[in-house]
C-alpha cells in the first residue's frame, strides 16, 4: 500500500473516530453500545466499498429512536453531512 493511500485511510479512521464519538454522545446513555455496534458494522462496509445510500437511511432511522430529542435536529444534520461526503 502506498503512503498516499494510507494516510488516507488513517484519515478517514479519525474521522470516524469523531463521528462515533459525536453519535455516541447525543444518544441516550442505555443505547451506547447499540450505536457504536451499528456505526462500526457501517465503517466497516464503507471501508469495503459496500455502504450503501439503503444502509445510510437504515442506520439514520435506527439512530434517530436512540438519540435524546433535543439533539434530533442536529444528528440529522450531522448525519446528512456525513452521507454526502460518502458521496465524493
Amino acid at each position: 500500500m502506498d503512503l498516499g493511500k494510507l494516510g488516507q485511510l488513517g484519515a478517514m479512521a479519525q474521522g470516524q473516530d469523531q463521528f462515533m464519538k459525536y453519535i455516541v454522545d447525543r444518544v441516550h446513555d442505555e443505547h451506547n453500545d447499540s450505536a457504536k455496534e451499528l456505526l462500526g458494522q457501517d465503517f466497516k462496509k464503507i471501508k469495503s466499498g459496500s455502504f450503501t445510500q439503503e444502509d445510510m437511511k437504515k442506520t439514520q432511522e435506527t439512530l434517530m429512536k436512540m438519540v435524546k430529542p433535543e439533539d434530533v435536529e442536529e444528528v440529522k444534520k450531522a448525519m446528512s453531512t456525513f452521507a454526502s461526503q460518502m458521496k465524493k
